[in-house]
C-alpha cells in the first residue's frame, strides 16, 4: 500500500508540474480490443504428487467488452507530452488443464478442464510519448496500477473446448487475486485514431495461496489456486482514440439541429 501511495504522490506531483508548463492539455475517449496471453506453470510439489496433471496450454483470450477509458494529454510541442486518466477493462486469460479428480487420487482419473478468469479493473496509466503530434504518429510507454474488482471464473469439465459441464462463479473484491495489479505498457499511436499496445503485468495474476472454504481431503476444488506457481498475463490490444472535445461539438451540433 505504501509503494502506491508514493507513486500517486509522484504522478500528482509530475502532472500538475506539467500542467504548469504544457502547451497544450486535452482529453481522449477510448475503446480496446484485447488479445490476452499467459504464463502458467503450476508447482513441481503439485507436479510430483500428480504425475498426470498438467497445463495443456493457454490459448488466445480476446475481449471488447466492456473497456472504455478518458484520457488526458498532456503536450509539450509538437514532439513531446504526457498521458495520463483512468481506464476499465476485462482481463483474465484462459488455461486448458488436466487434474485429478480427487486430492487423493484414489481413482487414478484425471478430467480435463477448460478454465477462463478474468477481472474488471480500474486503472491509472502515467506513460510518456513522443513523436509528431501534428501528424497524429507517436510511440509512448510508461506504468500503470489497476484495481481488481470484480472476479469471475469458468471451467467445463470432461473437455478442453466448451462442450462439457459448465460451473461459473463471480465475486466483488474476492481473494483469488491480489487487490492491485502493477504494469508497465508501450506501443504506437497511429494516424485515423488506431493505436497498438502491449502490456505486461509485472505480478501474479492469481493469489496462489488461495483455497476454497469448506475444502476437505477427498474432494479436490478446480477453484484451488495454490497448485499454481506461475500466473503471468500480458497481452496486446487494438485501440481507437477520439477527441472528446470533437465528440462533444459533434454532438452539440447533431442537437442543435434537431431543435431548429
Amino acid at each position: 500500500m505504501k509503494k502506491i501511495q508514493i507513486l500517486a504522490i509522484i504522478s500528482v506531483f509530475i502532472l500538475s508540474i506539467s500542467l504548469v508548463h504544457a502547451q497544450k492539455v486535452y482529453s481522449v475517449t477510448s475503446g480496446e480490443m484485447i488479445f490476452s496471453f499467459a504464463d502458467v506453470k503450476f508447482t513441481q510439489e503439485f507436479l510430483d504428487a500428480y504425475p498426470g496433471a498438467a497445463v495443456v496450454k493457454n490459448p488466445l483470450r480476446y475481449t471488447v467488452f466492456f473497456h472504455i477509458g478518458q484520457y488526458w494529454h498532456i503536450d509539450f510541442g509538437n514532439n513531446v507530452g504526457l498521458i495520463s486518466g483512468i481506464g476499465l477493462r476485462n482481463v483474465g486469460f484462459i488455461s486448458d488443464e488436466t487434474l485429478p479428480e480427487m486430492i487423493d487420487n484414489s481413482t487414478g482419473v484425471f478430467i480435463d478442464y477448460k478454465i477462463i478468469r478474468r477481472t474488471y479493473a480500474l486503472g491509472v496509466p502515467l506513460m510518456l510519448k513522443f513523436g509528431s503530434f501534428k501528424d497524429h504518429l507517436y510511440f509512448f510507454g510508461g506504468a500503470e496500477y489497476e484495481l481488481a474488482f470484480h472476479f469471475k471464473e469458468k471451467y467445463w469439465t470432461n473437455t478442453h473446448d466448451r462442450s462439457g459441464t459448465k460451473t461459473k462463479s463471480s465475486e466483488w473484491f474476492g481473494d483469488q487475486m491480489p487487490t492491485f495489479l502493477p504494469s508497465v505498457i508501450g506501443g504506437i499511436q497511429l494516424p485515423g485514431g488506431v493505436n497498438i499496445k502491449f502490456k505486461y503485468y509485472l505480478a501474479d495474476f492469481l493469489n496462489h495461496k488461495y483455497e476454497t472454504a469448506g475444502g476437505n481431503a477427498s474432494t479436490y476444488s478446480v477453484s484451488n489456486l495454490n497448485r499454481y506457481e506461475t500466473s503471468q498475463v500480458f497481452y496486446l490490444s487494438l485501440s481507437w482514440q477520439f477527441n472528446t472535445a470533437y465528440i462533444t461539438k459533434k454532438e452539440w451540433q447533431s442537437t442543435d439541429i434537431a431543435r431548429r
